[in-house]
């Protein structure tokens, strides 16, 4: 019996990147897996690859920023699987990557809607069912930006610092329910190679300096004990782990796996 047989996962931002490696590692595991994001190709593309595994799954159209459109996804859930399990909040952008001072309004705006505000969404959503069964695992994507800060990136920054403050609140709150069937957690990656590194190497590296490749070990992989990007499926593995009975006992925590990024 696979870990995760029986259960039903949600995963925003689940047409791509690490959300994609998530859901097929979960339907790996056993769990029925909606792939959530706003390109529905995307998610259709990764619900069929969930199905190929032998999996149960469909795609969802959603923009995660409107709280009226995931109340409706969470009732699609309902009519479909009947319950949800497993919540991954994983949808987000990488934000301005510029000063603060050239940072627009409406860019942090944006940040902070996708990357937090989103979430908080999701878990007003999807968070009374699991209340009702005493039954649940809710896993945020945070970032090692949520724990140590940089430069040109105080957008991005301040909504992942947010995501892990939003969590540890959220687990808090379940313990004085009574609530120890379900757990909270984020998971904070540091680099993965996925379309969002290869996006932030493309707004910062300056040709004229170095070639692509030397930004990326000099900027991006230098930046860790491993010196390398990690693989998404690395964070699957541990959202797997945090979505089984295994972690039962861990709540509260903001996990990194991030090749030694942060220490803390």
């Amino acid at each position: 019996m696979r870990k995760l047989d029986g259960k039903f996962a949600v995963i925003t931002g689940g047409g791509t990147g690490i959300g994609r490696a998530i859901s097929l590692q979960l339907a790996n595991e056993g769990a029925g897996v909606v792939v959530a994001s706003n390109v529905i190709e995307q998610a259709q593309a990764v619900a069929e690859e969930v199905e190929v595994l032998g999996g149960q799954s469909f795609a969802y159209e959603i923009d995660v920023t409107d709280a009226i459109e995931v109340d409706k996804m969470a009732d699609a859930v309902i009519d479909r699987f009947g319950k949800t399990d497993i919540l991954v909040t994983c949808a987000g952008v990488m934000g301005a990557r510029s000063f603060l001072t050239e940072t627009s309004i409406e860019c942090w705006n944006k940040t902070i809607e996708v990357n937090l505000n989103a979430g908080f969404y999701c878990i007003k959503a999807f968070l009374p069912g699991m209340l009702e069964r005493d039954a649940g695992r809710i896993i945020m994507i945070s970032s090692v930006s949520g724990k140590q800060p940089a430069a040109m990136n105080a957008d991005y920054a301040a909504s992942k610092h947010g995501v892990i403050g939003l969590m540890k609140s959220l687990a808090i709150e379940i313990g004085i329910l009574g609530k120890n069937g379900i757990t909270a957690n984020a998971i904070c990656p540091g680099s993965v190679d996925t379309p969002m590194i290869s996006a932030i190497t493309d707004k910062l590296w300056n040709p004229d300096r170095e070639t692509r490749e030397a930004f990326q070990i000099n900027r991006i992989e230098s930046k860790n004990i491993q010196k390398r990007l990690l693989d998404a499926e690395e964070i699957a593995f541990m959202a797997a782990f945090l979505a089984s009975d295994h972690a039962r006992g861990i709540t509260g925590q903001a996990v990194n796996v991030c090749a030694g990024t942060v220490l803390f």
